[in-house]
């Protein structure tokens, strides 16, 4: 991979390429001639580590971010560690043979923190478009005809602050549950995750969309069906959601029946472009190419082009965010960046099997990184841990269950005792 993005994973990630250049550099510390304090390159060294320095301690990152918090911390640890060279009191000295290593741990760091400002940025945003966004849900409820005038406003907005995004990690969350805490502390909402979650789905949508010149007549009319895919959930009894303790638990749809209710639910939502799709989209979001999705069990040429692109996006957005279907409940713990990569492989086996469209799920690919494409193949040529059956949680099928009992016996007894057929009559 060429450029740096928490979004994906990469060959060798981030928090591992950190790691083996400092094993790289310890290895080099007899290696060479010591350099002077005021060696033009180290000053470059220790001016960069002073302003990262900086940065680092004026980020404040409120306690409901748990992962960006985490990161910060392995940021402060990355930071010690150099300041042991750097500082303005180092206690170790340099040679000429470790400075490219310390540049390059210098540079994560500056990645990394680039990387956290932009998730914070993120979040600001996303609060602001999930007001907006219940505000003009409402009207769906309410009323037979629903003017989406509120909608299209609000696609407008976002395609005016995105349209300088060039990199999918500053638009897709690294945590989900962390952005709902954060959601919920301003905003009062029991079901805020369904719009959430929708609003995530319509930003990639339209983030693929400009990458991707076959997806730009269909924009408007998936990032409308991106952001209300989900809620039919807001149909489904919440009394069915209940424990046994009486507290409210997440809504359940063990028969998969949302993208119905949704699709019902927007049936008059109208007046924009490809309007006429809609209810069709959502309530194929979850159909597969094989017949294994829910709820109709739809297939082949019973899909749209539109059905097929946000399936594959409701799909990987899917897999990042629910870490359960890649780490087995927590089995094998992993990075953000393993995650992420994790879903676009899962995805990609998925559509090897003939599950998802092979050319949207390409598609996806090329818009997320231009090598992607390449790096799934050879990590699935590989055997990539991610493959193993015991990381994975497959969906119930008919073909799991267990067989019915025939209606016949192999057993002599039996035959003697029944041999009189329905064809045949006691003499």
């Amino acid at each position: 991979m060429n450029h740096s993005t928490r979004s994906l994973r990469w060959l060798t990630p981030t928090i591992r390429r950190e790691r083996n250049e400092w094993e790289s550099f310890c290895a080099r510390v007899n290696d060479g001639e010591t350099l002077p304090r005021n060696a033009a390159v180290l000053s470059a060294l220790q001016d960069q580590f002073r302003e990262l320095d900086q940065q680092n301690r004026e980020l404040k990152i409120p306690t409901l971010h748990q992962e960006l918090k985490q990161l910060q911390a392995r940021v402060n640890v990355i930071l010690q560690r150099c300041r042991l060279y750097l500082d303005a009191t180092a206690v170790r000295t340099l040679s000429a043979s470790q400075l490219p290593y310390l540049t390059r741990i210098l540079d994560f760091v500056q990645t990394e923190l680039v990387y956290l400002r932009q998730q914070l940025l993120l979040s600001q945003t996303t609060v602001h478009y999930l007001k907006q966004l219940v505000l003009a849900a409402e009207d769906i409820w309410t009323q037979s005809y629903c003017n989406p005038n509120y909608l299209l406003n609000l696609i407008r907005k976002i395609k005016h602050d995105d349209a300088h995004l060039d990199d999918p990690g500053q638009l897709l969350f690294l945590s989900l549950r962390d952005m709902e805490a954060v959601a919920r502390e301003q905003i009062a909402h029991p079901d805020i995750l369904i719009y959430l979650r929708g609003l995530e789905v319509a930003r990639c949508s339209y983030y693929v969309s400009r990458q991707i010149p076959a997806w730009r007549d269909s924009c408007d009319l998936l990032m409308m069906a991106g952001m209300l895919h989900d809620l039919g959930w807001l149909m489904l009894n919440p009394q069915l959601a209940k424990k046994a303790d009486g507290r409210e638990n997440q809504r359940n749809d063990e028969r998969g029946e949302h993208p119905i209710l949704g699709a019902a639910l927007l049936g008059g939502l109208r007046g924009f472009p490809g309007d006429s799709y809609l209810s069709e989209v959502v309530a194929q979001h979850h159909e597969r190419l094989d017949g294994t999705g829910y709820p109709r069990r739809l297939h082949t040429y019973h899909l749209g082009e539109h059905s097929r692109r946000m399936g594959v996006i409701c799909r990987y957005l899917e897999l990042k965010n629910d870490r359960r279907e890649l780490t087995a409940d927590g089995i094998r713990t992993c990075d953000g960046e393993e995650l992420a990569f994790g879903a676009a492989l899962h995805l990609y086996r998925e559509t090897l099997q003939g599950e998802w469209d092979a050319k949207v799920s390409e598609q996806l690919f090329l818009a997320l990184d231009k090598q992607l494409p390449e790096e799934l193949h050879e990590a699935d040529r590989h055997n990539d841990p991610f493959s193993l059956k015991r990381f994975q949680s497959y969906r119930p099928d008919a073909a799991h269950t267990e067989l019915a009992s025939p209606h016949f016996s192999l057993d002599p007894e039996s035959r003697l005792k029944d041999s009189v057929t329905d064809h045949q009559t006691e003499i």
